[in-house]
């Protein structure tokens, strides 16, 4: 289990407040993308900022829904959560443990294919798998 911060590394201020943040991301071909909403520690002394591995994560899930142009695989985290290994999902779909791994990090899934995972495991499809939509504000895009 990961301490949290009790005073500021850059300041040594005690006054830390939980904080919802945002950064920008540039993409190879220029496009800017804002992921919002960032759990933070901040120091209310000087502003500095501070991510938990969670916070990382998450930064993480946004750019890979941004990769996939907005579809997010949301599949792997929740069959995980219900302690089905890949093995047994791969025995339930009948394919090899390799292929359940592909498919569950694949942005490019085929319909039929989100329909057998989704009866395996018994989520509704829009659970496991969504479709993002991409804004473009001013020169910026953001996931909404």
């Amino acid at each position: 289990m990961i301490k949290r911060l009790t005073k500021c590394v850059e300041c040594g201020s005690k006054d830390l407040v939980d904080f919802m943040d945002s950064m920008e991301h540039k993409e190879k071909d220029g496009r800017v993308f804002v992921i919002e909403n960032i759990p933070v520690l901040k120091c209310n002394q000087c502003g500095e900022t501070y991510q938990s591995p969670q916070a990382s994560k998450y930064i993480d899930q946004q750019l890979e829904i941004i990769k996939n142009e907005g579809f997010e695989n949301a599949a792997k985290e929740i069959i995980k959560s219900k302690g089905i290994t890949q093995e047994q999902l791969g025995n339930m779909l009948n394919v090899t443990k390799q292929r359940v791994n592909q498919i569950l990090s694949d942005g490019n899934l085929d319909a039929q294919t989100m329909i057998k995972i989704s009866k395996s495991v018994n989520e509704p499809v829009d659970k496991l798998f969504r479709f993002r939509r991409i804004d473009k504000r001013g020169d910026k895009h953001y996931i909404v």
